[in-house]
């Protein structure tokens, strides 16, 4: 039997519909084994989705993010796994990302 995979999966902390719990609910109730959260640009479901995933203990959470980046004439968008979302260093860093892009749309 082949396992049931996403990896590549937003939430409201970007631009999905669903919750992070609300996520992790609809995924395990459609039987995947293995999500990858990977918002754009940021962690912030992250912690939820792990707390929604305990309800499921078959179903496995792999951090992920999802990195915009500007090149000339044009945008990439960039997939990170098993990423250390509570690393503080990161989180600062994703920080002056996000800052960086509100910047740039406004000049």
């Amino acid at each position: 039997m082949a396992a049931l995979v996403d990896l590549h999966l937003h939430t409201t902390a970007s631009d999905g519909r669903l919750s992070p719990t609300e996520l992790v609910r609809l995924v395990a109730s459609k039987g995947l084994k293995q999500v990858s959260i990977s918002d754009h640009d940021t962690t912030e479901g992250l912690a939820e989705a792990y707390r929604a995933g305990e309800e499921f203990p078959d179903l496995r959470i792999i951090p992920g993010i999802e990195l915009s980046a500007d090149v000339p004439g044009d945008e990439v968008h960039m997939l990170g796994y098993f990423i250390q979302y509570q690393n503080t260093q990161f989180q600062e860093t994703l920080l002056r990302f996000r800052h960086g892009r509100v910047d740039r749309a406004r000049s």
